[in-house]
């Protein structure tokens, strides 16, 4: 029995190893699905758009994979103006958005970044 304990370890040592590399894979959030629109019902974009008027509420919905316990930051961006949003991110896959009023005219951005600053998503839209 002592003859057969070396090697019978030594495979499971490897074995072990081997299934370790094959099921670890990077983990990683990203954002599968992201949208501007007029409003937010059950979950999903409403009256999607990239053009707003000027005093409109625009929502960022977006769907976010990889990303259980995690607070995500949306910002909005116009010129010399950035307004950032902190959002808490439940599970994976997570669904939530942001909303602004849009009070000023012109070539607007609106990204979501990782717990690390990465950009993971922005979307460019007007306002008239």
């Amino acid at each position: 029995m002592r003859k057969y304990f070396i090697p019978i370890f030594l495979l499971c040592l490897f074995t072990g190893v081997a299934m370790s590399l094959q099921t670890e894979q990077p983990q990683g959030i990203a954002i599968t699905d992201a949208r501007l629109g007029r409003d937010v019902k059950d979950r999903a974009i409403v009256d999607e758009d990239s053009t707003f008027e000027l005093n409109a509420k625009a929502f960022f919905w977006f769907k976010a994979e990889g990303a259980a316990s995690d607070s995500l930051t949306v910002t909005w961006t116009q010129g010399d103006y950035s307004h950032e949003v902190k959002l808490f991110i439940g599970g994976s896959p997570w669904r939530t958005w942001s909303a602004k009023m849009l009070t000023r005219k012109g070539d607007w951005t609106v990204s979501v970044a990782g717990p690390d600053g990465k950009i993971l998503r922005q979307v460019g839209f007007k306002v008239r």
